[in-house]
């Protein structure tokens, strides 16, 4: 598990292990200079001529000692001091002054040479306000030079809390943060901006972030031992009955790519209800199924009372529709399931006009809202959605008493309880019909597993991105298919 800060939460960490651990500010500026210059060395082999902007706060300091250890490591180095604010930081002094003992030179403008790296050291994390005319300026033109871009921290003009771009941001190819990664690096403009994000322990100590306690966090691949467990003394009936009430008339493919993903994630038995249209095609595709078909009414209802008896979680959505038949389907299953459910698609359509059936339900669920259905779900748009989205994401499941995955390039996983989870794996590949069926059918298989909902969420996300990653290695990110991301789901878990 690896925390994600804000630019406050990093800010107190940095000034917690400095004031009160002790920690000199100079050892850690130290480290993370050589933590630049390693990656500088990787990208330049060749010892190509190297450009770093600076002004006149910490991450000017970093930049100072970047330059200082290039020069003594034969690189030939040019410093740009842009000069924009009033007032310089102590440690930018300080490594000022070595530089200038050692022989370097601070220059006013950017020399009209050819680079191979540009290392962008202007502002770090604690940026709250747009860019000065002469620093948009400096920006610009770095962002003009044709070289290997670097970023000190976060790159110049990106906010490190919401992603959000200043005025103008250094587009960068690698950026080296310290410590721990910052929100804004995975949100908005910062996605792009940042490239390759590169995490460098450069010793902040654990007390320092246990003082602090973040409350965002991620999953790494060291996580997956929270996968649940398998026994050698088992049957089918020890890893759960995954119920998938999905498809509407001739709509089998929801239900074929959320079942079958229920049943690669380790479920014992999978149960589709489906309307009698969609039959043959699914029983071809995915044969392993169990199947439940309804032509009427009268049927669906059937389908629902057998799924409710039968199963150990279900699924409800996916394909389902939205007229009375499907929403009454979903009114039995709210007002009587004992088993938990994951309810996505057009269940959460249904439910944006009728949300009083959520609140009075006692049922445990998941619910696994996009942006556009989470819109539609608190009546707000999806800009006010995407600027407050932990607030909205977690307030939406404390009220409801739900586990929320509110799905985005980056997905927020919360119960309403504690710290927020969000996924930092996946692809713009993923981005394609029937993905999120796909992501249901395996939290449902989690949960089948024996994980606790809430988990079964958070690794549920995790597993489904991780493979959707192996897919776009296999297939490309243009050319990879919601059936793929199945595919991949032995490899990762493996």
């Amino acid at each position: 598990m690896q925390y994600i800060v804000t630019k406050k939460e990093m800010k107190t960490i940095d000034t917690y292990t400095t004031d009160k651990i002790g920690l000199p500010a100079e050892v850690l500026m130290e480290r993370a200079a050589l933590a630049v210059v390693s990656q500088i060395e990787k990208v330049n082999a060749q010892k190509g001529r190297v450009l770093i902007a600076v002004e006149g706060g910490n991450n000017g300091g970093d930049g100072l000692a970047v330059a200082r250890i290039l020069l003594e490591r034969s690189f030939p180095v040019d410093v740009y001091y842009v000069n924009g604010v009033k007032r310089v930081s102590k440690q930018f002094n300080v490594q000022r002054n070595i530089f200038h003992q050692l022989g370097g030179r601070l220059r006013k403008t950017i020399p009209n040479k050819d680079y191979a790296v540009v290392v962008d050291g202007i502002f770090g994390v604690g940026l709250s306000r747009k860019l000065a005319d002469v620093q948009k300026k400096a920006v610009e033109q770095l962002n003009q030079i044709d070289a290997i871009k670097i970023a000190i921290d976060i790159p110049t003009g990106i906010d490190a809390t919401t992603g959000d771009i200043w005025g103008v941001a250094f587009r960068a190819d690698y950026t080296i943060t310290f410590g721990l990664q910052k929100l804004g690096m995975f949100f908005s403009d910062g996605i792009d901006y940042c490239g390759k994000v590169i995490c460098c322990d450069v010793g902040f100590p654990k007390q320092s972030f246990e003082h602090v306690r973040p409350g965002i966090y991620a999953y790494e691949i060291s996580d997956m031992d929270k996968l649940p467990r398998r026994y050698d003394n088992s049957h089918k009936g020890t890893y759960g009955r995954v119920a998938v009430i999905a498809g509407s008339k001739n709509m089998s493919g929801a239900a074929f790519l959320c079942g079958k993903a229920a049943y690669s994630t380790g479920a014992g038995l999978v149960k589709i209800y489906t309307h009698e249209s969609n039959r043959m095609i699914i029983q071809s595709q995915l044969p392993e199924a169990i199947m439940m078909t309804y032509e009427d009414y009268k049927g669906a209802l059937s389908c629902i009372e057998d799924a409710m008896h039968w199963a150990s979680v279900i699924v409800v959505g996916p394909g389902l529709g939205v007229d009375t038949t499907s929403e009454r389907m979903l009114y039995e299953l709210l007002m009587n399931s004992e088993v938990p459910l994951v309810v996505d698609a057009d269940a959460l359509n249904i439910l944006s006009e009728n949300m009083e059936l959520a609140e009075t339900s006692s049922v445990p669920m998941v619910m696994t809202p996009h942006m556009k259905e989470m819109s539609r779900l608190v009546k707000k748009s999806i800009s006010d959605i995407v600027e407050k989205r932990f607030e909205t994401a977690s307030e939406f499941a404390k009220k409801l008493g739900v586990t929320l995955v509110l799905k985005d390039a980056k997905s927020v996983v919360t119960d309403g309880n504690g710290p927020i989870y969000i996924n930092l794996t996946g692809n713009n590949g993923m981005s394609t019909g029937g993905s999120g069926d796909v992501l249901s059918g395996i939290i449902a298989g989690m949960i089948a597993g024996g994980l606790p909902l809430p988990e079964a969420a958070r690794m549920g996300t995790f597993v489904h991105c991780q493979a959707g990653d192996y897919a776009a290695q296999q297939k490309g990110k243009y050319a990879m298919l919601a059936s793929d991301i199945v595919a991949a789901l032995g490899d990762v878990m493996r």
